[in-house]
């Protein structure tokens, strides 16, 4: 089965729900992550999941808890190597990413990751064998 890493962004919109407005980012990013298949983590989405939930959403670490249990026993989760922070540099420079999605694709390539499912790169772009997915195009 197909591995798949979903970027931060594609989860806090999948487990905030607009109080006003348009939805539809929150149906695509909820459909997405369902018909994903095997998904795989690393600590830098969950930490920034974290971090975004809390500052931007007011969630307290009780409402926390569970969702980062539910996601450690139903994902895999990756521990990049000690090589991730230099093959990210090495991405960085030969692609031109941001500091933090470099980490990302790093570590999702490091992992085997066939999709990257994010908003933040170019759709269809194929970094080495991970392919870029966004869901909301």
């Amino acid at each position: 089965m197909p591995t798949v890493c979903v970027d931060t962004n594609i989860w806090i919109y999948a487990l905030s729900v607009p109080n006003t407005g348009d939805t539809s980012k929150h149906q695509l990013a909820q459909s997405c992550i369902q018909n994903a298949g095997s998904i795989t983590l690393t600590p830098q989405i969950i930490n920034e999941l974290g971090f975004a939930l809390r500052r931007k959403h007011a969630w307290t670490d009780n409402d926390l808890r569970p969702i980062f249990a539910h996601l450690l026993g139903n994902c895999t989760l990756h521990i990049p190597s000690s090589n991730w922070h230099l093959n990210a540099l090495d991405l960085r420079s030969s692609l031109a990413l941001s500091y933090w999605d470099s980490l990302i694709v790093a570590a999702a390539l490091e992992a085997g990751c066939q999709t990257l499912i994010t908003e933040d790169l170019q759709h269809q772009q194929q970094m080495g064998g991970l392919r870029i997915i966004n869901p909301f195009l």
